[in-house]
Parts: C-alpha cells; structure tokens; sequence
C-alpha cells in the first residue's frame, strides 16, 4: 500500500543499509537516500509511513532538516536516529516534532517497533483522511465546502505565522452564469459550476485547494505563495475560464470569464476574516467594473 512508503535519510551509506536491512526483515523495503534535498522532495511529493531521518553531521544540521521536512508536511512521522553521547539530542528532537527518537545502534527489535506502529498511525490517518474528504466537499462540484475552508485557512495561517512564511488567498466570481441559467436552465449552469471547479483544480499544485464559498463564488488557498505569485496564479486561471469551452456535452459552447480578488497574509490581513473580507473586496472591484480581470493592490 503506498501509505507503508519507508524513506532512510542521511547519515552514513553503511548506517543506511543496516537500517535498510532491519526494515527489510520487518517486511517493508526502504529508500535510502543520502541528499536531504532529494528526500524532502520526496516527502513533499507523498507522505510515507515513517522517515528515518539519521544524524550525518552535526545533530543542530540534522535538526534543521527536521523542520524542514515538517513544515513540507506536518503530518509526517519522522524517526530521528541520534547519538547516545549527546543527551540533549533527544530531548531538542522531540520538542521540534520528531515523532521518535532513537539510540545508535538501534536494535531490530525497536526497528520493528516503531514500524508496526509508525504503519498503524499512517493507516489510521488515511482513514480519516477519506472520511474527511467526504465530510467537507461541496456535493455538487465536489470542491471543499465552506465549512472546511475556515478550518483549512485557520490551520495555514498557523503554518505561515509559525514558519514566518507567506500565504494567499484568491476569491474567484464566474461573470454572468447567471445569462446561462435564463438560456440553458439551472440544471446546465450546475453543470458549469463542476467543469470550473475541475478546471481549476487542473492547474493547482498538491499543496492548493479549491472550495465552494456560495452560488458562483469559489476560494483557493495558495500556500507558501507571495502576492506576485498569487497573482500570477490569478491570471493562469482567469485565462484558463476564458479559454474553455462549456456544456459542450449538451450540446452547446459557452464562454464565460470570472473576476479575481487577491489577498495576502500577512499584508492584508492578519486572520481569515481579514483575508476573505479584503480579497472579496478586491474582486468586487473588479467585478462592478470590467469584469474578468484581476484585483490586487500595487504591487512594490
């Protein structure tokens, strides 16, 4: 199952393939990766069950690449392997989110431990996941819904404040859906709604999400995304809306355009309100004017 991915990371190429060994035997084939570049671009790409992250150099470098693999995706499980001589090294490795510590050299027995329950809470959390996917879409285009959209921003922001990073939201308007529903019914314009919720997700990354706010009225989240890069993901997807063709399984060929607003934490606000309130505004602009266009304060 790909939930029970193991990833070895760092360390010596002999202290790699002796763990490898030890997974083995325990019946899970590992990755063993010495470049902490390539491991974490691994993590961001897919979570794996537990990462072993194994001490190569100083133990403050190797905690670094704690973080660092923790802000890609805090949901991980990463086992740090430390040094017995160093007694604060288990202690600073908990308190920056190790999910275990273990001591050089690690016997097979803790090895098989730590698989058996690092695989359970991978389980567990793909569990949840799934129930949370179903709980917290929108029926109809199967975009999140609103009600996990202040949850999901609230839990972004945190990252962003923590991590002192950027964060930005876009608030998307579909220009008169509503000469849609008077010409095709309300039937066709719900179909509308789902091939733009399908069509933007197509040109989001993994991190992004799309939620329905209400009618025609639609959020994205843009993690770890400036106002410049907002706006150019703005701009992707106004040009995406523009360009397709709609309802053209009934039969028929619309073109619709869709007004933009931009907000960016921590610029233009400090909270979820804030943000939605500022890039709705922004929209509006945009929205009372020329519609399909981008609002987004000067940029510096």
């Amino acid at each position: 199952m790909p939930e029970e991915r193991v990833l070895i990371l760092g360390g010596t190429e002999e202290a790699r393939q002796t763990l490898a060994r030890a997974v083995a035997e325990a019946g899970h084939p590992a990755e063993a990766v010495a470049d902490p570049g390539a491991g974490l671009a691994g993590v961001e790409q897919d979570p794996y069950a537990l990462v072993f992250l194994l001490v190569g150099g100083a133990s403050t470098r190797l905690l670094d690449l704690l973080d660092r693999l923790l802000q890609a995706r805090p949901e991980q499980a990463v086992v740090v392997v430390g040094p017995a001589t160093d007694p604060e090294f288990r202690a600073g490795a908990l308190k920056r989110g190790a999910y275990q510590v273990l001591v050089e050299p690690v016997a097979a027995a803790e090895v098989e431990w730590v698989l058996r329950n690092g695989i359970e809470r991978a389980h567990l959390l793909d569990a949840n996941a799934t129930l949370r996917q179903e709980a917290f879409r929108d029926d109809l285009t199967e975009a999140y819904n609103r009600r996990y959209m202040e949850r999901h921003i609230e839990e972004e922001l945190e990252r962003a404040r923590r991590y002192e990073r950027p964060f930005s939201i876009l608030f998307m308007d579909l220009d008169r859906l509503k000469n849609v529903n008077e010409a095709y019914g309300h039937l066709c314009g719900s179909k509308v709604l789902v091939e733009v919720a399908a069509l933007v997700l197509k040109h989001l990354r993994r991190s992004d999400k799309i939620f329905r706010f209400g009618g025609d009225e639609f959020v994205v989240t843009l993690p770890e995304t400036d106002r410049r890069g907002a706006l150019k993901v703005a701009n992707r997807l106004r040009d995406a809306v523009k360009e397709h063709r709609f309802l053209v399984s009934e039969g028929a060929v619309v073109q619709l355009t869709a007004s933009f607003g931009i907000a960016t934490f921590p610029q233009d606000g400090m909270g979820t309100d804030q943000l939605l309130r500022h890039a709705d505004q922004a929209m509006y602009l945009i929205k009372s004017t020329s519609r399909d266009g981008v609002g987004v304060k000067d940029l510096p």
